[in-house]
């Protein structure tokens, strides 16, 4: 059995690790700064109630599924009792203040950074919504199984969603405009 400051360690090191990647996240299905944080805050406090024996290697995931959970659940007292696949993705904007802090010195590196990161979101915005969240989810670091675990959907059915999701954002002409264009090999004769 763990101690007290273990589980504390253990709480706290989960919270500086994913905070921010959840509150994206969530800022992303709800479209509300302040509804993403109480669901942020619910998954940490649920969390407290756990033991990391019990969650094992398994508490991103679960962290990621209570704050899901948590953020239909406001999406549905709001009103809004339409099928989650069916919500608009134009709303669900992140706002700065949700925004990962960078340590960055060159303001051009900055600029660019931030201006592809927003194309990228208004991209992603257009995407139905499972795709765009698979994609997040995936963009967040987790495995094709951890997102299974966290959407209810099979890693068979992730792989497709990432799978389409990334095919729509490559045949997008802005994206086709930064990738790379292929190189012809030479023919060495």
């Amino acid at each position: 059995m763990e101690s007290p400051d273990e589980r504390q360690r253990w709480v706290l090191g989960l919270l500086a690790a994913h905070e921010q990647a959840l509150l994206r996240h969530a800022c992303r299905l709800i479209g509300d700064a302040d509804a993403a944080r109480d669901a942020v805050q619910h998954a940490f406090v649920q969390l407290c109630a756990q033991s990391p024996a019990t969650l094992g290697d398994r508490a991103v995931p679960w962290l990621f599924r209570v704050c899901r959970n948590r953020a239909i659940d406001h999406l549905r007292r709001a009103g809004r009792e339409r099928s989650f696949d069916d919500l608009p993705t134009e709303s669900a904007a992140m706002p700065p203040s949700a925004q990962p802090t960078a340590r960055e010195t060159d303001p051009a590196a900055s600029a660019e950074t931030a201006d592809l990161a927003g194309v990228l979101r208004g991209l992603l915005a257009t995407l139905p919504r499972l795709q765009a969240e698979t994609l997040d989810l995936w963009a967040a670091g987790l495995s094709y199984r951890e997102i299974a675990a966290v959407t209810g959907k099979t890693e068979g059915h992730v792989r497709v969603l990432a799978h389409r999701g990334l095919a729509a954002l490559r045949a997008n002409p802005l994206v086709r405009d930064l990738l790379p264009t292929p190189v012809a090999p030479e023919v060495h004769r």
